[in-house]
């Protein structure tokens, strides 16, 4: 039973040195996801008008990928789960991104609402999530900028890492579905925002 315990957790282990390995290439593109979110950072405060107004978009886009990468996790699950039908579902997903981003984009003003009524509600199809982005309250009072674009650059920074597993990485090598289950995405979710914190603080 030992054996069995440290084969499965050797093999988590080296799960997560895979999937470490793919970001850190990823970081040494052109278009590496970090400096997509830091272009995508600068173009949001060069475009608004006013420091309130880049605070108020700043906590939008945030909710937005937030939101995104739980649909992100969903997709990586039933490639896990099924990975003999991953290009399948990697098309599917593809083709749905219109009435996705339509959903984000619903679910994102009702939290933002959420968020700006500091946790009133009179009733939206949100509702029930509403707790996911509670904490952003404490933020939101406060006005801190810092935790706002830390919040930012990991999950925009998070969403063109997942965007790049997810289209060219896995069709290229389907041996990564099984780095697709749930506890490695969240390690690699951990794993890119940790590494975003650190460099937010360099700005």
């Amino acid at each position: 039973m030992f054996n069995r315990i440290r084969k499965t957790n050797n093999e988590f282990d080296q799960g997560k040195k895979e999937l470490a390995k793919v970001f850190f290439e990823l970081e040494e593109f052109e278009d590496a996801p970090l400096k997509m979110a830091l272009s995508t950072y600068e173009s949001l405060r060069e475009s608004t008008k006013s420091s309130e107004d880049f605070f108020y978009y700043l906590i939008e886009d945030s909710i937005f990928t937030s939101l995104y990468a739980t649909f992100y996790e969903k997709i990586f699950q039933a490639i896990a789960s099924h990975p003999e039908r991953a290009l399948d579902l990697i098309d599917s997903f593809s083709a749905d991104v219109d009435e996705r981003e339509q959903i984000i984009a619903t679910q994102t003003q009702h939290h933002l609402n959420f968020v700006e009524n500091y946790g009133m509600c009179n009733g939206c199809s949100s509702c029930e999530f509403h707790q996911d982005v509670a904490e952003l309250i404490s933020y939101y009072q406060r006005g801190d900028i810092n935790f706002f674009t830390e919040l930012f650059l990991g999950m925009q920074t998070m969403q063109f890492a997942m965007e790049y597993f997810l289209y060219d990485y896995i069709p290229s090598n389907p041996a990564y579905a099984k780095l697709c289950g749930p506890e490695y995405i969240q390690y690699w979710r951990e794993l890119i925002y940790n590494y975003c914190k650190v460099k937010a603080r360099e700005l």
